[in-house]
């Protein structure tokens, strides 16, 4: 029997054990918690019209590059410099020389042989025209009573007049080629210029059979400069293609400091959209940036060709918000903090992007307050405290105190 009725007393006893130590628990007492809302910086959002700016990049190259060729075969006699007094011009690479300064001289005695040839022909030309018409005055007072007009022209010599004519027109052009030929013997500069690279050296033979290139040359006066723009920047800037005539979009060459060095203009679109880019090709042209030893006033920072730059365009004007980069929560999503201090996002319109600034064009107010600290988890209508607000606060209530104490002594 024992076995049946003890463990079931055992059991009720634990329990009611049980119980009686949990109803002499002690009531948990409900604890306070003070929220913490989040501290946030804002910007005040104004409206301001200012222009547009972006930043590029691309290449020097030279306006105007060339190769300068003798145009008259023949051994080179010298090149400049050909006086060690007079360094400039140099027909080394890197040298400069002006315009119509004598770079390459080229041997001139087969020059002066084939122009002695063109006057002996012209003379003998001259000859046979002057003969012609004695022969042509003969057979007509040989032709007698009869009527002259009616004569033949073998018979009246025309032919051979005319013949005699155009023989003389040959071989005085064949003169006057043979004069142009001995003055292209001595090789000009056609522009203030510098050399890239000489193909060529004193004793060297060009033409007849060999290559007539001398170097290859570029003008000192403008450098153009390869960049590449989106639409959307095309936009944002204002450039109108096929309008750029009036260089209303400035570009600056900025220095290691990123102050400008140089200044120039928007040039041209070149029409023509990379297929791998997908950006539209442009030309910056900018003018007297190159070393140049002839200018009155040096050159500061010169650029030289092949040279990696960074770009700053001004275009137009443009109406827009200018905030910070860390106002945005993705690429067109911002916070506002309405007067109840509460997030709101919101989505704007984006005209141009920068690494620390934003033009937003639209879905902003005058004077709406725009969160700048990131958070990492929000909702919309969370509560938060601007910073200096409460130093706002503490100064009015010094003032109201104060103000109380002061009727308070009167």
């Amino acid at each position: 029997m024992r076995k049946f009725i003890l463990p079931p007393l055992v059991l009720g006893g634990l329990c009611c054990l049980a119980w009686y130590l949990i109803q002499l628990r002690p009531e948990p007492q409900p604890r306070k918690v003070n929220k913490q809302l989040p501290y946030v910086e804002v910007v005040v959002a104004k409206r301001q019209s200012i222009p547009a700016i972006l930043h590029s990049h691309g290449l020097v190259r030279p306006r105007t590059l060339t190769t300068l060729i003798a145009e008259v075969p023949g051994i080179i006699e010298g090149v400049a410099p050909f006086s060690l007094d007079q360094p400039i011009p140099s027909f080394r690479a890197g040298g400069f020389f002006k315009k119509n300064d004598l770079l390459v001289k080229i041997e001139e005695v087969d020059l002066v042989s084939t122009l002695a040839e063109a006057k002996a022909n012209l003379s003998r030309a001259q000859l046979q025209l002057i003969q012609e018409q004695e022969f042509a005055e003969q057979a007509k007072s040989e032709w007698g009573e009869r009527n002259w007009s009616k004569a033949p022209e073998l018979v009246k010599r025309l032919p051979q007049i005319r013949k005699a004519e155009a023989e003389k027109l040959a071989a005085q052009a064949f003169l006057d080629q043979a004069k142009k030929n001995l003055s292209r013997a001595q090789v000009t500069a056609p522009f203030d210029g510098r050399i890239i690279r000489t193909m060529v050296d004193r004793g060297q033979r060009v033409g007849s059979g060999t290559s007539s290139a001398l170097a290859e040359i570029y003008a000192l006066d403008s450098a153009e400069i390869d960049l590449s723009l989106s639409q959307k920047e095309i936009s944002f800037l204002g450039f109108i293609d096929g309008l750029a005539k009036d260089h209303n979009i400035l570009v600056e060459t900025l220095n290691k400091e990123g102050t400008s060095s140089h200044k120039g203009f928007l040039d041209r679109s070149q029409g023509m959209v990379d297929p791998k880019t997908r950006l539209t090709n442009f030309v910056a042209r900018i003018d007297d940036c190159f070393a140049n030893p002839f200018s009155k006033s040096p050159t500061n920072h010169p650029l030289s060709l092949g040279q990696f730059v960074n770009l700053k365009l001004t275009g137009k004007k443009v109406s827009a918000f200018v905030l910070p980069d860390s106002a945005f929560r993705d690429l067109s999503t911002i916070l506002v903090v309405d007067p109840s201090n509460q997030l709101q996002p919101r989505k704007v319109e984006v005209l141009h992007r920068t690494k620390r600034k934003v033009w937003v064009g639209a879905g902003l107010k005058d004077g709406e307050r725009v969160c700048t600290t990131p958070i990492e988890i929000i909702s919309e209508g969370m509560k938060v405290r601007v910073v200096g607000d409460e130093q706002v606060e503490e100064q009015s209530t010094e003032a109201s105190q104060n103000s109380e104490s002061n009727k308070t002594a009167q």
